[in-house]
């Protein structure tokens, strides 16, 4: 997945024919040329909801993908060549972190979040970080630049109800002595609190995936800090 930059790609707004909304898209290179994808953070999500949503048939999802991906699917598919799925599917991973063809397997115990469970943690979080409203946030940000941000929160020594989650979620208990045990049990409560609720297969996997990675990373780093202030 794209990472967030300093020195971003060229971007330009565009003007959607049907809805009419105007939106931030981003050139990806593709085979030596160029091509404008719809990779706002509103987007993404949107295309995350469609691979959620088991009543739309996969070859439905194929035929929407690069409308819904593309601001000018017609240029899109001529700079695909003769590869048309091996670009949506790299293009989907460097935009939207979402594996469609299985090119990028990963074992990081579960997601680290849900979109859906937690909605109002993330929009208080940014709200409360960052100031950022999230209807606007969610035109404005790109998919990666959002992640960046939620990423940053597990950084920070502030705490916020996303960050709680989350570290809540990826902690692991100590090893059991007999000093700890009161410490093992609120964690283990804490655990159960802000579990995530996994009726049926987890529709964001990718996604959530390579965003817990970068969660993980920030745990890691803010234990690490917090050992040497300590």
């Amino acid at each position: 997945m794209r990472r967030p930059s300093l020195t971003p790609p060229p971007s330009r707004e565009h003007t959607d024919e049907v809805s009419g909304e105007t939106e931030t898209v981003t050139a990806y290179d593709w085979n030596g040329g160029r091509v404008w994808l719809r990779d706002s953070a509103r987007r993404a999500l949107l295309v995350i909801e469609l691979f959620a949503d088991e009543s739309v048939r996969p070859e439905q999802k194929a035929l929407w993908l690069p409308h819904m991906m593309f601001s000018d699917p017609p240029a899109a598919r001529d700079a695909a060549g003769d590869d048309p799925k091996g670009m949506v599917a790299a293009l989907a991973w460097e935009a939207y972190g979402i594996d469609i063809a299985g090119d990028h397997p990963q074992d990081t115990g579960g997601a680290a979040f849900d979109w859906a469970q937690d909605a109002a943690r993330i929009r208080a979080s940014l709200m409360s970080a960052y100031g950022l409203d999230w209807d606007e946030a969610i035109r404005s940000l790109s998919f990666c630049d959002l992640i960046g941000l939620l990423a940053s929160l597990m950084e920070t020594a502030e705490s916020s109800p996303f960050a709680e989650a989350v570290s809540a979620r990826l902690a692991k208990p100590p090893k059991p002595t007999k000093w700890n045990k009161d410490e093992r049990e609120a964690l283990e409560a804490r655990k159960r609190h802000f579990a995530l609720r996994t009726e049926g297969a987890d529709p964001v996997k990718a996604a959530n995936t390579e965003a817990a990675d970068s969660f993980a990373a920030a745990l890691a780093a803010a234990k690490m800090k917090a050992a040497r202030n300590g």
